[in-house]
């Protein structure tokens, strides 16, 4: 239990400032798609299994793929209320409605393709939310540079909310840790900061590309699903790293297009 929480620890500070670099030099798509890969719940997955065993992982996994409907209504519901709101009101109502969806999901127990239909339909529909209209940016606000103060402050808010994520799911079973690895907290964050400093264009090609990522994490955890049961650990990851960087490179094509 202690090398998952330090894990999670590490990787998700990690993975904000990379994105935030990422950002910073390609651009915001760019930075939301890495945000929407499974580099953070990916291992989490991984370290369920070894420490509760395959039916754990296979409900998490399941789990997972729930939580990305979550996540990605929260990235619907951002991009929609930033066209005409500010960046904290476009938090609290992505935010709450990302919330009533996943009690919502918790009172209803889905199999496996009843779980990845759903997942795949929301995201669909999250893509087409987040891509259209497409407006044209008036006169687009400089980004600032990145300041190392407010970074080391965002990493430090994304490693205690995975943290605090980490302790409550040990106490409250597989799926519903599974939905608690992938709550957007990380994407929350680089949206908020990239609305405040380029404005609201900038943080919804965050979101869009953040979409794109997505993708690969549900096909990702549908192969961990699929496999974990009757599958050695290493065939069951690679398998699933393998088919998530297949779909992550198309996506990422799609998205840049």
């Amino acid at each position: 239990m202690l090398l998952l929480l330090a894990t999670k620890a590490l990787i998700a500070p990690a993975l904000l400032a990379v994105a935030a670099i990422v950002e910073h030099k390609f651009g915001a798509a760019v930075g939301g798609w890495l945000l929407g890969l499974p580099l953070t719940s990916g291992p989490v997955s991984f370290f369920l299994l070894t420490e509760h065993g395959p039916r754990f992982a296979e409900n998490a996994a399941r789990g997972m793929l729930l939580g990305l409907v979550g996540a990605g209504v929260f990235v619907a519901g951002y991009s929609l209320a930033a066209r005409g709101r500010s960046w904290w009101r476009s938090l609290v109502l992505a935010a709450l409605a990302s919330l009533c969806v996943t009690f919502a999901l918790l009172q209803v127990s889905l199999g496996l393709g009843m779980t990845l239909a759903l997942a795949a339909a929301v995201l669909g529909i999250v893509a087409v939310v987040a891509g259209a209209p497409k407006r044209v940016a008036t006169a687009p606000t400089a980004a600032r540079p990145t300041r190392k103060r407010g970074l080391v402050l965002r990493m430090l808010v994304a490693s205690s909310v995975v943290v605090g994520v980490s302790l409550a799911s040990t106490v409250l079973g597989s799926v519903v840790s599974g939905m608690l690895a992938t709550v957007p907290a990380i994407t929350a964050i680089m949206a908020v900061s990239t609305h405040r400093s380029a404005g609201r264009e900038s943080a919804r090609n965050l979101l869009r590309g953040s979409v794109a990522g997505m993708w690969a994490g549900a096909v990702f955890f549908a192969v961990v699903a699929l496999l974990v049961m009757s599958k050695t650990p290493g065939i069951t990851y690679l398998a699933a790293a393998l088919a998530a960087a297949a779909v992550a490179a198309l996506s990422g094509r799609i998205a840049a297009h």
